[in-house]
């Protein structure tokens, strides 16, 4: 009996473990409008968001297949159980008249990343990831 609640208990942190690592680190996503990014406008088109773990502070590479590419420095971290579902993947622009900032990538089982604060008065542009 001890060893099959071992065993399940065993099973079922696997579970939990490959849940988190299997979590995709990078979006793809189509953006309808020009965007900004640490002071680069981007063209609309279709970009991958990825997370770059080999740097010594998080960052992200925007990239459209080559053409364009920034790195952008994570602020901090948003909590997700206030804001976002564990499925939830979306990009937050900020939007001041017809300027759209990249403010936030949210990834799915995971907390968000802040990367920019716009301090005048804007609205919030929601893309939602579609996997």
């Amino acid at each position: 009996m001890k060893l099959r609640v071992m065993v399940a208990v065993g099973f079922f942190a696997f579970l939990a473990v490959m849940a988190v690592y299997g979590q995709p680190d990078r979006l793809k996503v189509k953006i309808d409008f020009p965007f900004t990014v640490e002071g680069k406008t981007l063209p609309a088109g279709s970009y991958e968001f990825a997370r770059d773990s080999s740097a010594s502070v998080p960052v992200f590479r925007v990239t459209d297949q080559g053409k364009n590419q920034v790195m952008v420095q994570v602020l901090t971290r948003l909590a997700a159980k206030l804001i976002a579902t564990p499925e939830d993947a979306h990009l937050v622009f900020d939007k001041v008249g017809e300027t759209y900032v990249l403010a936030e990538i949210w990834i799915p089982g995971e907390d968000g990343y802040a990367l920019a604060v716009t301090k005048a008065k804007h609205e919030h542009k929601i893309v939602k990831v579609k996997y």
